[in-house]
């Protein structure tokens, strides 16, 4: 995850960690005062022969969230990038479900704990 705090990029935020059963549960994201932009930045393989990035949608919770970028991840041969908009009104939702979709494919769900 991605905090833009004061138009200046904060050290990037883990989403999930191990409990005490060695499995990766998420962390509870901290969305912030409403100054703050968060990004959830999600990754994948094949997302950069997307056909347009209007083809590719995210839910959060089942609202449309925003898709800023989709395609190849910076320094990372032959992995993939998308970007997401947090915004304000999912403060306070817990754990709730992200779907992808690119080119009408659903990605595997995620699931993300915002505080």
């Amino acid at each position: 995850m991605l905090r833009y705090r004061n138009g200046i990029e904060q050290p990037s935020e883990p989403i999930a960690q191990l409990d005490a059963q060695n499995k990766w549960v998420p962390r509870p994201i901290d969305l912030g005062p409403e100054s703050d932009q968060i990004f959830l930045v999600l990754f994948g393989t094949g997302i950069r022969f997307r056909t347009a990035l209007s083809t590719v949608t995210a839910k959060i919770r089942g609202a449309d969230a925003e898709v800023l970028y989709a395609g190849p991840a910076p320094g990372f041969v032959g992995l993939d990038q998308i970007n997401l908009r947090l915004l304000q009104g999912l403060i306070g939702r817990g754990e709730v479900d992200v779907v992808l979709i690119v080119d009408s494919q659903m990605a595997n769900l995620v699931k993300v704990n915002i505080r």
